[in-house]
């Protein structure tokens, strides 16, 4: 990743202040743009198969570090040029990286050349407080996906709210204040509601989270690859489903509201 010129990289013994420094700022500000260049950090041909520090081969190699991420999916226009990703944060309302620094974490758009190693990086969305931990994303349109929420025990209990999942739309600008639309609701189950109130005694699993969400017609064939076809939830055979884990881990299907199928406003 390039800023002003030069590879935005933690270096050895620095990571604090390249942490809170201008060039993780620059990444999580909305309308700045930058240019990628894909590195090899380990090649298992010329290195071997044995352990390594994948951080510390990464900053020899210059590469880039975002605040974990966890998941990403093509938009599904067939080009595969156009990437979307989650940056979880750190899941801690006190994080002293704050939402400028990405401490609540973001979605990132990566758009490729795909004859190149190259492309361009730009932030689709911010993350703060009430949207962080954001884990698994499905595209369940042309332009829209679902991330969902892992943000863990501990923030839960700092903002007094379980997991969300919320729709995001690649062609809103989110830098005018605009919020996702709010999909999901995470409660506890009956496992981890008992977990959640005799805390390690009962060897707590945690608080339930939604740690995935996928969307698929379920073909198996290349025009089923993820990223070829625009989902048409509901239609033509696409299903969409969400994961519950922690608790009794129980894998639910969105279904449609019978209702507004009625009435044509689904």
């Amino acid at each position: 990743m390039i800023n002003a010129g030069h590879p935005i990289v933690f270096a050895p013994q620095a990571d604090d202040a390249d942490i809170l420094g201008q060039d993780i700022a620059d990444l999580h500000t909305y309308g700045k743009t930058f240019t990628t260049r894909w590195i090899t950090i380990h090649d298992t041909a010329t290195t071997g198969i044995g352990q390594f520090d994948a951080n510390a081969a990464a900053k020899t190699a210059g590469g880039t570090a975002f605040k974990r991420p966890e998941n990403g999916v093509f938009a599904p226009d067939g080009s595969f040029r156009n990437f979307y990703f989650t940056e979880t944060g750190d899941t801690n309302a006190d994080t002293e990286a704050g939402a400028a620094h990405g401490g609540f974490g973001a979605i990132m758009h990566l758009s490729q050349n795909p004859r190149t190693d190259n492309g361009r990086l730009t932030m689709l969305y911010r993350g703060d407080v009430t949207h962080t931990g954001l884990d698994n994303i499905s595209f369940v349109g042309g332009h829209q996906f679902v991330a969902v929420e892992d943000a863990g025990d501990g923030l839960h209990t700092q903002r007094n709210a379980l997991d969300s999942g919320y729709l995001f739309d690649t062609t809103v600008d989110y830098r005018t204040g605009t919020q996702p639309t709010r999909v999901l609701a995470q409660g506890r189950d009956a496992s981890a509601t008992i977990d959640s109130a005799c805390g390690s005694a009962c060897g707590n699993d945690g608080d339930n989270e939604i740690t995935g969400i996928h969307t698929s017609n379920g073909d198996p064939g290349i025009r089923g690859i993820l990223g070829t076809q625009t989902p048409r939830p509901f239609r033509n055979g696409w299903r969409v489903f969400y994961t519950r884990q922690h608790g009794d881990n129980v894998t639910f299907e969105i279904i449609p509201n019978p209702a507004l199928i009625a009435s044509g406003e689904h």
